[in-house]
């Protein structure tokens, strides 16, 4: 019985330690974090492996199952979605670097930089809203000068310009990263 416990604690420094790692894909990631995260597996596995082949192969169970009742439970419940998976950072906000939010995912300015050019994005201004998102993407929302012309935009051009609706303001899928980010700047100013 003490290695299903074994399993858990082995899942659990891991998990910790990945997160502690920050938000970047393995293909993000700097040589050193590449060889650490690597390390890491090789360690949990030859953990593991010190057991019999069915102890390896029930914890190997175990963990398929804590995996999928975490991404279970993550997509019923907004705060193990958070704790688990984490959530879009706030990095640029009305076109300017939130420099905060940086230092918390120990991520440079100049790494910002090279993400926005592979979008093909050439100025902080033109960014309305920037993230880095729980996977370690870039997500964006340009500022309304430097949007593209849609087709929707070429036909309300033709005919008369309507304003943006209530429910396409709410439909934002920053709003949710924003309120987050300004809860806890009052938060803050009022502590």
């Amino acid at each position: 019985m003490s290695f299903i416990w074994q399993a858990f604690a082995i899942l659990a420094v891991g998990y910790i330690l990945i997160r502690i790692a920050g938000k970047k894909a393995a293909s993000e990631m700097t040589g050193l974090e590449l060889i650490t995260l690597l390390a890491m597996a090789s360690m949990i596995g030859h953990a593991v492996s010190e057991q019999i082949w069915w102890k390896t192969a029930l914890v190997l169970c175990i963990f398929v199952f804590l995996l999928v009742t975490v991404q279970f439970l993550s997509i019923k419940f907004d705060t193990l979605e958070r704790l688990f998976l984490g959530k879009a950072t706030v990095v640029i906000k009305n076109g300017k670097i939130q420099p905060e939010n940086l230092k918390k995912l120990r991520m440079s300015v100049d790494q910002l930089e090279g993400r926005m050019r592979n979008m093909g994005i050439h100025s902080f201004a033109d960014v309305k809203t920037g993230t880095i998102e729980a996977n370690g993407e870039f997500g964006y929302e340009l500022m309304r000068h430097a949007k593209p012309v849609t087709i929707g935009d070429l036909e309300k051009i033709l005919k008369l310009p309507k304003e943006t609706s209530k429910k396409q303001q709410q439909e934002n899928i920053f709003t949710e990263v924003l309120e987050r980010g300004h809860q806890k700047e009052i938060s803050s100013e009022l502590d």
